[in-house]
């Protein structure tokens, strides 16, 4: 009989033991957690998007001063994000899209305010040319020149 509690007391002290020691390790070991299908696929999102980011600013480099090229781009960044609308995990990608179309759209503009403002400098010193060329065939001395 004392066998049997001796054998039993034995056990109840090596599960303490073994009890002990796992709320020892669990306490000090940091246990990462194994991510999920939605989690490496948003890393695999997230790793497409940095690639994206960076073709697209070497592309946007080269097309900066090319509106019809940066309305091309504009329509690409359309595509991407109509495709990833309702995806939660692209929200990302969405986002970046969506502040670059707006980005570019502000580019085309402030181009086409460039050579709106070119266009009536240069009607502008055309007038100013024919004025002047006007004014010499009247025979009228010409203010801009000193005497």
């Amino acid at each position: 009989m004392k066998r049997v509690i001796a054998i039993a007391l034995g056990v109840a002290l090596a599960l303490g033991c073994v009890l002990a020691y796992s709320v020892w390790r669990g306490e000090t070991e940091v246990l990462a957690p194994i991510p999920g299908r939605v989690e490496l696929e948003r890393q695999a999102l997230h790793a497409q998007l940095e690639q994206a980011t960076q073709r697209e600013a070497e592309i946007e480099k080269g097309f900066w001063n090319q509106p019809e090229k940066l309305q091309v781009l504009i329509e690409s960044h359309q595509k991407r994000v109509a495709e990833l609308e309702g995806n939660p995990a692209g929200s990302e990608i969405v986002a970046h899209d969506k502040g670059a179309i707006t980005k570019l759209q502000n580019r085309i503009a402030a181009i086409a305010a460039a050579r709106q403002a070119a266009a009536e400098a240069a009607a502008a010193r055309a007038a100013a040319e024919a004025e002047a060329e006007a004014a010499e065939q009247n025979g009228a001395p010409d203010a801009t020149k000193t005497p």
